[in-house]
């Protein structure tokens, strides 16, 4: 094989804290040569993140490279100034950073940001750059890309936030992409779009991509080269298909065996007898007003329409379908933090659709959400300790004592060490950020949680930790979920009975045996096929 296009040999990245240097990297050593595809796989906190915002010089302010060597195409990297890094950052290595709400401007439209990377590197002005912008939001899966240039964030799906960012990481057709959980938030037929794509800049242009990913069917179906990290170190490396079917870390055979697929048998026993209904959905639609045409007159996007199903009581109801389906605003609406243009929404038998002061008070308490973005989720001004121990004040639940003592219970339920309360979210990974938050919504033992995404940041050792928890949980208090996901196998795992969405309509429901064995519907047909294999491509 040729040289190297990157080369990171021995490096070792600490943290500064309170507590003194936290080491989050050591030794640690990968190749990647132009137009290879590796990824680097490992669980939440292993230290792939750190990693790859080393090679970009992108750490966070109280973290410091202390040894080793990061080569870019010859040119020592840790070497270089700033203003040097700024022309290799977007142009020679792109990136795809894990969380779209952190990395877009919400006071700036989508369309505008991607153009502003062919201006700020003068490969594009004005009309020319809004129009390779707008190329770029088609070309990663984005439908009716004109309209959509104009919008802003919050007015995007969390994938279809996702797409944008991928967008602007293949913006100038770097050397390197660094895509750190790239695909986390994407359904899998968007997920193979964009996947499709990358495969192609790299056959073309001779790219190359350093993929971050907890996702081991994604690693082994994409990637040539595996890397797979645990505490900071490497454990094991080699080609997908060796790393994939011979492993010979024991870790990694936990992570392999760990790993969900269509194949895995469900947690979950059906109900005994028919359970009534605690939640009801009647008819549901949902309308936002969008700007449309050269006047930005507001026109309404119909984002759920005629949605009917119910929630038994100590059930799993799932909801599936593509970013942009509505799922998330479904939840929205069964959580009342959207009010639904029309339709009914009832709870163990009341209309819940119009209240509010002290009703909505106690709803709340009962139902409770898991979202789907970590990073928003928790204030960074609260330790998570603050962050779970918050919904116990609000609603004045037992003594300052008791409260800390249900926060570290809470803590080692999702797999958490207490000691974490102390700590701030910046200083957890994506995963852990996601725990935190289950643990916050399970703090007031809520009738219903619905979990948005709520396992899409977790690798797959903590994944099954927290289905088993969630299991566990259902069976012991007879909790009720509402599941929205875009990972067919982990609903399949956990959900009794599944919706499939699709432009804001339900198109499909039944058991998970009856949608994912013998689906009906074409859109459900082409989820299905779109999911990765989990084997490698021959050589």
């Amino acid at each position: 094989m040729t040289d190297a296009l990157l080369e990171v040999r021995d490096l070792s990245v600490a943290f500064r804290t309170d507590r003194g240097d936290v080491e989050a990297v050591s030794g640690a050593s990968l190749t990647v040569h132009a137009g290879q595809t590796v990824a680097v796989v490992g669980e939440s906190g292993s230290g792939k993140s750190t990693l790859t915002a080393a090679v970009n010089r992108l750490l966070a302010p109280n973290g410091r490279v202390t040894g080793g060597s990061v080569t870019f195409d010859g040119v020592d990297l840790l070497a270089r100034s700033e203003k040097q890094m700024n022309g290799v950052r977007g142009k020679r290595i792109g990136l795809v950073p894990q969380d779209p709400m952190s990395n877009l401007n919400p006071l700036r439209s989508v369309g505008s940001q991607i153009a502003e990377v062919f201006t700020v590197h003068r490969e594009a002005r004005g009309r020319e750059a809004k129009k390779k912008a707008t190329e770029l939001l088609e070309r990663v899966g984005i439908a009716d890309a004109g309209r959509r240039y104009a919008q802003y964030p919050h007015e995007f799906s969390g994938g279809m936030r996702q797409r944008v960012l991928i967008a602007m990481g293949l913006a100038l057709r770097p050397q390197l992409l660094i895509a750190d959980e790239p695909t986390s938030a994407l359904d899998v037929t968007v997920q193979k779009t964009v996947l499709d794509q990358l495969a192609e800049l790299t056959a073309t242009m001779g790219t190359a991509v350093l993929l971050v990913t907890h996702d081991l069917a994604l690693a082994a179906e994409r990637a040539d080269h595996v890397v797979v990290m645990r505490k900071g170190r490497v454990v094991e490396e080699g080609s997908a298909r060796t790393v994939l079917t011979s492993p010979t870390a024991d870790y990694t055979r936990l992570l392999i065996s760990a790993a969900p697929s269509l194949a895995t048998s469900s947690m979950v026993t059906p109900p005994e007898g028919t359970p009534e209904p605690i939640i009801e959905v009647t008819g549901l639609r949902k309308d936002y007003p969008v700007r449309t045409g050269a006047l930005g007159r507001r026109t309404p996007f119909t984002a759920a329409d005629d949605v009917t199903f119910t929630i038994p009581r100590g059930t799993t109801v799932g909801i599936v379908g593509e970013s942009g389906s509505g799922k998330s605003t479904v939840a929205k609406m069964v959580l009342k933090l959207e009010q639904p243009t029309a339709g009914e929404l009832a709870f163990e038998g009341t209309s819940v659709t119009g209240i509010g002061g002290k009703e909505l008070f106690a709803f709340r308490r009962r139902v409770q959400p898991v979202f789907q973005n970590p990073y928003a989720a928790l204030d960074s001004r609260y330790t998570v300790g603050d962050a779970v121990r918050e919904p116990l004040d609000v609603h004045e639940v037992g003594t300052p004592a008791q409260r800390r003592a249900k926060v570290a219970e809470l803590l080692q339920q999702v797999a958490l060490d207490p000691e974490l309360a102390r700590r701030y979210p910046h200083e957890l990974s994506g995963g852990q950020r996601q725990r935190v938050a289950i643990a916050r919504a399970l703090a007031l033992d809520p009738d219903v949680v619905v979990l948005d995404e709520a396992v899409s940041a977790l690798d797959v050792l903590v994944q099954a930790q927290i289905l088993e928890l969630l299991v566990s949980l259902q069976q012991r208090l007879g909790l009720s979920f509402l599941f929205i996901s875009h990972d067919l196998a982990v609903v399949r795992m956990i959900c009794h009975v599944v919706h499939v969405m699709k432009g804001g309509r339900i198109l499909e429901s039944g058991s998970p045996a009856e949608l994912f064995d013998h689906p009906q519907h074409a859109y459900t047909q082409a989820l299905l096929a779109a999911i990765p294999v989990g084997e490698a491509a021959p050589a």
